[in-house]
Parts: structure tokens; sequence; C-alpha cells
């Protein structure tokens, strides 16, 4: 075995976990889902179905996908934090603890039927502040830094700094 896995885990069968991953105590893994190489998971992290991570990324304690999430290489996910479904973040980003992604903008009753799914995007070397919420069908471009706290809405320009709920653009960053 290439890996280790803390007490009390549970990594359930069609997994593919890479080399050198380290898996903490009271973590559950589900089916489809894919681990890189040298990525660190925490203890009481769940992985929902078809959640992919990438190389040398680490997700800190109590960190929830609810599957059909695309992570790249290098990204820091801090504790707590909860990333719903349909939502790709791309190599070198930050994700602050407490945050939540949402695929749902508005409740069933009003929400049309039909309604298509809406991914959530967070560009490269994104930093997101603890406690954001970001919205269902939200693009976050490259090197985007949000607020702690924010409230993220609408798409959000390639090295913005926005703040706010609802997040509005405070300046662009010289890079």
């Amino acid at each position: 075995m290439e890996y280790e896995i803390g007490k009390y885990s549970i990594v359930e069968e069609n997994v593919l976990i890479g080399k050198n991953v380290k898996i903490g105590c009271y973590t559950r893994i589900m089916p489809g889902t894919i681990i890189g190489d040298n990525t660190v998971i925490m203890d009481y992290v769940k992985l929902m179905p078809d959640t992919k991570i990438g190389s040398n990324c680490r997700l800190d304690d109590y960190v929830t996908t609810s599957g059909y999430v695309l992570i790249g290489d290098h990204v820091r996910i801090k504790r707590c934090t909860m990333i719903g479904q349909a939502v790709k973040i791309e190599d070198d980003a930050w994700i602050g603890s407490h945050v939540c992604t949402t695929r749902i903008k508005y409740p069933k009753v009003i929400a049309e039927e039909d309604e298509k799914e809406e991914w959530i995007n967070i560009g490269k070397k994104s930093m997101i502040g603890s406690g954001a919420l970001i919205l269902a069908g939200v693009s976050i471009e490259e090197g985007v830094i949000i607020g702690a706290g924010s409230l993220v809405t609408k798409n959000c320009e390639k090295n913005g700094l926005y703040v706010g709920r609802p997040a509005k653009l405070v300046r662009t960053r010289d890079v």
C-alpha cells in the first residue's frame, strides 16, 4: 500500500489513491473518488462520489464535498468547508475555513422545474476568505481574492478584490 489511512476511516470500492497520500481518522471516501499523489486529507473529511483531487493538495478537518467536484493541483482547503456539487477549483487556489458553495440559487418553489445545474468555477491562484458563500453559476477568474464573509452572486473578474454581501469589486490587483 502506497498511502496511509487513519483509524476508523472508510475508503469504499472504486477509489483511486495516488502515491504518498495521507488520510486522517474518521474520514469517509465514497466510490468514484480520485486522489492525486502527495495529498493530505485530515480527520473527519467526507468525499462524496466522483470527487477528483489533484496532486499536492491539503484538505483540513471537516471538509465535505458533495460529489462532481474537480480540484486541481496544489489546492489548500481549510477546515469546516463545504464544497457543493458541480464545483471546479483550479490549481494553486486557497479556500479559507467555513466556506460554502451551493448549486442552488433559489428555493425549489421558485425555481423552474427543468432548471439546469450550474457549475461554480474557482480560477487558478484565487483566494477565498473564511466564511464566504458562493452561489451556483458563478465564475471566479484567475487571481481573484474574495474577502472573508462575502456573498458571491456574480462572476468575478481576473485579479479583482471582492468584498461584501453581495460581493462587489473594490479594486483590481497588479500581478
